[in-house]
C-alpha cells in the first residue's frame, strides 16, 4: 500500500505551528511540547506493522483462497485491515505537510513519489508474470498490463484485471490528495473548525452515496465512484482528524466524534465488527504515535535500525509482493517447501523486490523530479537574468537515465507489441533506435549512460521482439551490429544535446 512516505526528516507534530490568519501572526501548540525528534520511530514502527499486515492477510488468506493447490495455511489472518491503516496514516500526513509547505508543492511531490515507482512496479510484476508463471495461471497480456499503467480497473474490473491486487489503494490516494490540494486553496482551512466543517462534508457524502452505490446497478455511477474512492474516504477522515487533535485545531471530543463516524461508515460497508475494532486498534496507535513520546525507548538500536530500513523500502514492498509472491510460494511449493516456508518466502519476495525498487526507482525518480520541480520554480522567479548567459545543466545519473530507458523502453516495446509493429523487426530496431537517442538526448547523459541505454534497448530488442517469448538470444554477427547502431544512436542524442545548449542553440534560448 502506498502509504504517504515521510521525508528524510520528519518533524514531530508538536512544532507544527498553529496559524491564527485572523491575526495574521503564528503561535505554539496548545498543548505542552513534547520531546524533540530527529525522526520519530513511531511512524516507521505503525507504517512497518500496517504493510506486514497486509502481507500476512494476502499471503495467509488471499493467496489460497485464489490457488487452493497451495495446500491449507495453519493460521490464517483474514482481516485487511494493514491497507486500511496505511491510509489513516496518509491522512494524518497529507494534513501535517499542507501545514508546512506550499500545497502545489507538495501534491507534486506526492506525485513524484507514488507514479515512478507504481509504473515500474506493474512493467516489472506483468513481465515476470508472463514469464514466469505456471501452466494454467492467469497471466496479464500487455493490454492488461496498459491498463494497470493507467489504473483503469476500478473504473472497469470487469475489463481490466488487476496485475497486482495491491494497487487498488493507488488512485484512492491520489483522489484523495488532490481534493485535499483544492479544499487547501481556501486560505482559512487550517483553523479548526473550518477544516472540521470540510471532514463531516465528506463524511455526509459517502453515507448519502452509499446506498446508491449498494442498491443500484447505474455503471456510470458505479464508474466514478469506485474509481475516485469514495467508499474509503472516511479513513483519510480519520487521519486527518487526528492530525487536528494532535495539534489543537479542534477538541478530543470532537476528534473522537469524527473518528466514530469514519468507523461508523467503515462497519456499515463491511458489517464486519472484528474488522472494525481491529481499525479502531489501529487508530488508537496512530493517536498514541501522534501525541506520546517517541517509541524509540522501547526498541533496542539494533531493532530500530531495522525498522527504520524496513519503513524506507515500504513503498516497493507493498507495490511488489502479492503476485510476484504467489509466484514464489508455487516454486516453494513444488520444491516441497511446506506452508510456512512458503509465507516466508512470500514475506521475503517483497521484501528484497521491494527494496530493489525502492532503490532502482522509487529514490531516484524522487530526487531528479523534485530537483527538475524546484529549477523551473527558481527560473519563473528569477529576475535580472542576461539574456546571453549560457544555461549549463548538470548531467543526469548514469543509473537514472538507465532506469528511465528500461521501463520507457518496455512502454516502447509494449506499443508495438499491441499495435502490431513488432512483427516488423526492422520498423521495431529502428523505433527502439529512435528512443535511445530521445532518452540521451532529453536527459542529458554522459558517455558511460549510452552504453547501458543500449545495452538496455538491446535486452528489450533480443527478448520481446525477435523471439516474442520474452528469451534472450544471440547471434554473434547480427546482434554485435545492433549494440553498435543502439550505441551510436544514443551517442548521437548526446551531442545533439551538447550542440542545442551552444551559446545560440534551440536549448541555449529556451534556458535563458
Amino acid at each position: 500500500m502506498p502509504a504517504d512516505h515521510l521525508p528524510a526528516r520528519h518533524v514531530s507534530v508538536d512544532h507544527v505551528p498553529d496559524r491564527d490568519t485572523s491575526a495574521g501572526r503564528t503561535h505554539g501548540p496548545r498543548r505542552p511540547a513534547a520531546r524533540s525528534s530527529g525522526r520519530r520511530l513511531s511512524w516507521d514502527v505503525v507504517r512497518v506493522a500496517a504493510v506486514l499486515l497486509v502481507m500476512l492477510f494476502h499471503g495467509t488468506s488471499l493467496a489460497v483462497a485464489w490457488h487452493p493447490e497451495l495446500g491449507e495455511r495453519p493460521f490464517t489472518w483474514g482481516w485487511p485491515v494493514g491497507a486500511s491503516t496505511l491510509l489513516v496514516v496518509s491522512g494524518y500526513f497529507a494534513a501535517v505537510a499542507v501545514a508546512r509547505q506550499d500545497a502545489w508543492r507538495w501534491w507534486l511531490g506526492r506525485l513524484f513519489r507514488l507514479l515512478p515507482a507504481f509504473w515500474a512496479a506493474v512493467l516489472v510484476t506483468g513481465y515476470l508474470q508472463r514469464t514466469l508463471a505456471r501452466d494454467g495461471w492467469w497471466a496479464p497480456t500487455w493490454s492488461d498490463i496498459g491498463a494497470n499503467l493507467l489504473m483503469l480497473w476500478q473504473w472497469k474490473p470487469q475489463t481490466y484485471p488487476f496485475v497486482d491486487l495491491s494497487y487498488w489503494t493507488l488512485p484512492v490516494q491520489l483522489a484523495a490528495f488532490t481534493a485535499v490540494l483544492v479544499v487547501v486553496r481556501v486560505r482559512s482551512w487550517r483553523r479548526g473548525p473550518r477544516a472540521a466543517v470540510w471532514l463531516w462534508s465528506v463524511l455526509a457524502a459517502e453515507l448519502a452515496l452509499w446506498p446508491i452505490r449498494t442498491y443500484t446497478a447505474w455503471e456510470p455511477f458505479r464508474m466514478v465512484h469506485d474509481g475516485l474512492g469514495w467508499h474509503r474516504a472516511h479513513l483519510f477522515v480519520v487521519g486527518v482528524a487526528v492530525f487536528l487533535v494532535a495539534t489543537g485545531r479542534i477538541g478530543r471530543v470532537h476528534g473522537a466524534a469524527l473518528t466514530a463516524a469514519g468507523l461508523f461508515e467503515q462497519w456499515l460497508q463491511l458489517r464486519g465488527v472484528v474488522m472494525t475494532v481491529l481499525i479502531l486498534l489501529a487508530v488508537m496507535g496512530v493517536h498514541v504515535a501522534a501525541w506520546g513520546p517517541d517509541w524509540d525507548r522501547v526498541l533496542p538500536k539494533s531493532g530500530q535500525r531495522a525498522v527504520r530500513w524496513l519503513a524506507g523500502i515500504s513503498y516497493g514492498a507493498y507495490l511488489a509482493h502479492f503476485s510476484l509472491g504467489i509466484l514464489t510460494m508455487r516454486y516453494l511449493y513444488e520444491a516441497g517447501a511446506g506452508p510456512v516456508v512458503q509465507v516466508l518466502g512470500f514475506i521475503a519476495t517483497g521484501i528484497v523486490v521491494g527494496w530493489v525498487l525502492t532503490v532502482v526507482v522509487e529514490r531516484p525518480a524522487y530526487r531528479a523530479l523534485c530537483r527538475r520541480r524546484d529549477r523551473r520554480r527558481d527560473s519563473r522567479t528569477a529576475v535580472g537574468v542576461v539574456r546571453a548567459t549560457r544555461v549549463v545543466r548538470t548531467p543526469a545519473s548514469t543509473g537514472a537515465v538507465i532506469a528511465v530507458a528500461f521501463f520507457g523502453g518496455v512502454l516502447v516495446v509494449a506499443a508495438m507489441d499491441v499495435s502490431g509493429a513488432a512483427r516488423h523487426t526492422a520498423w521495431a530496431f529502428l523505433a527502439l533506435c529512435v528512443f535511445a537517442s530521445v532518452v540521451t538526448y532529453r536527459a542529458p547523459a554522459r558517455a558511460v549512460a549510452a552504453v547501458g541505454v543500449a545495452v538496455v534497448c538491446w535486452l528489450l530488442y533480443s527478448g520481446f521482439v525477435v523471439p516474442e517469448v520474452g528469451h534472450l538470444g544471440w547471434d554473434p554477427a547480427a546482434d554485435t551490429r545492433r549494440l553498435g547502431l543502439l550505441l551510436a544512436a544514443a551517442l548521437l542524442g548526446i551531442g545533439a544535446h551538447t550542440l542545442a545548449r551552444r551559446p545560440g542553440g534551440p536549448l541555449a534560448r529556451g534556458a535563458e
